[in-house]
């Protein structure tokens, strides 16, 4: 697997102080991290994206529309990926479980974010940290 980190602010801008603190606790040293704005061959080339909130969905969707059905956030990837028996699942099977019964207007309300502490105090920085480290563990160990 593959992973990269793309968002939706200009590119280029490093990891704010508050997270490359909290990440440190983590063993990560984000000093050469800077940023990378998602665009339209990202989401082409993805076998799956998986966002921190339901805007992120939107917006991600509004760069390839044919792509939504592999845009999810995360919160709603690992609680799909909970649900599926056995001990590993291929991305194609958890998209598909995903996109049982999904719409677009799934994403119009919070239920499926992690909170974006960008700003914030460093508590925001740190629950934010611990959340994404949770749900990523819950989906990575179970996809192939």
């Amino acid at each position: 697997m593959v992973f990269r980190s793309a968002g939706f602010l200009m590119p280029g801008h490093r990891v704010p102080d508050q997270l490359s603190a909290v990440l440190a606790d983590y063993g990560v040293d984000a000093s050469h991290h800077r940023s990378y704005r998602m665009d339209d061959a990202s989401v082409r080339a993805a076998d799956l994206v998986l966002t921190m909130e339901g805007e992120h969905v939107r917006q991600a969707t509004t760069l390839v529309p044919s792509a939504f059905p592999k845009i999810i956030p995360i919160r709603k990837a690992a609680n799909v990926i909970e649900r599926i028996d056995g001990e590993t699942v291929t991305m194609a099977r958890l998209v598909a479980a995903v996109n049982v019964d999904r719409e677009p207007v799934d994403y119009l309300s919070r239920q499926w974010d992690v909170a974006d502490p960008y700003g914030g105090r460093m508590k925001g920085y740190r629950r934010a940290v611990d959340q994404i480290d949770e749900l990523l563990t819950t989906v990575i160990a179970r996809l192939l």
